[in-house]
């Protein structure tokens, strides 16, 4: 097996490199335009980011072995008929536990180049009760920060109250906007209305860590609005291309 890797991911370049003191044939490619001769059964990766769309998918090789994160059903079904085997590497849970902690070092890292003040003057509002979300809370608890949580999933809501002193349901946060200084939005979809933009205090520094933006991007004027998916490439990369080769090898439990 021959492992084909997509390198403009830099957390990639460096599981290009650990996969490669492992002794595994390993080649990188940029456009599968300029693909080379593949085998059947040889693997293409991806990191877990990248979004694969159905003419992605039509324009890969037949039989081969892809890594990469969720897909939607359509895609799923193209790789089904160029019998393409799909590994999903968010399906281990250590390791998608273990990338959202990763995640959070970034969101750290934002925080501390995005606001003016210490993080310790800073009153933050985390939005979202997933591993990302969590892996925050949980290192902010460890820092002595000062923060809230607010979910949408009934569900989870009453388990936020482990991590954090100030819980809001749905949007009961909406009322207490302006009094945060940085907003960590963990969700992929759409919750701001222009109303609810309003709200966000002048200043404000707002970090949007989902795949799909909370808000639209063009009304975030008043505030300071960062774009930031795959934080692991931008400031763990060395430790997430590790952990992609375990995930891949199979020595995550």
């Amino acid at each position: 097996m021959t492992y084909f890797i997509d390198t403009s991911d830099k957390r990639n370049v460096y599981l290009k490199q650990f996969l490669q003191k492992k002794g595994k044939d390993v080649k990188s490619f940029d456009e599968i335009e300029k693909r080379q001769t593949f085998k059947h059964g040889d693997a293409f990766i991806f990191s877990p980011a990248k979004k694969i769309d159905a003419d992605f998918a039509s324009r890969l090789p037949s039989g081969i072995t892809l890594f990469c994160g969720n897909l939607q059903e359509d895609v799923k079904k193209i790789l089904q008929m160029k019998n393409i085997k799909h590994k999903n590497l968010l399906e281990n849970e250590t390791f998608a536990i273990k990338n959202a902690q990763l995640t959070a070092e970034g969101v750290l890292s934002l925080m501390i180049e995005g606001s003016e003040k210490s993080l310790y003057d800073n009153r933050i509002l985390i939005l979202g009760a997933g591993r990302v979300a969590k892996s925050c809370a949980i290192m902010f608890n460890n820092l002595g920060l000062k923060f809230a949580i607010a979910s949408y999933n009934k569900q989870k809501f009453p388990e936020n109250n482990y991590f954090a002193k100030k819980s809001y349901l749905g949007k009961a946060f909406v009322r207490d906007l302006d009094k945060f200084d940085i907003i960590i939005n963990t969700i992929p979809a759409k919750i701001f209305d222009d109303k609810m933009i309003s709200k966000i205090g002048e200043d404000a520094v707002f970090i949007e860590t989902a795949s799909t933006n909370c808000l639209d991007e063009k009304k975030a004027v008043n505030f300071k609005y960062i774009k930031a998916p795959g934080l692991p490439q931008k400031y763990c990369a060395s430790s997430a291309g590790k952990l992609m080769m375990k995930n891949i090898l199979g020595g995550l439990q």
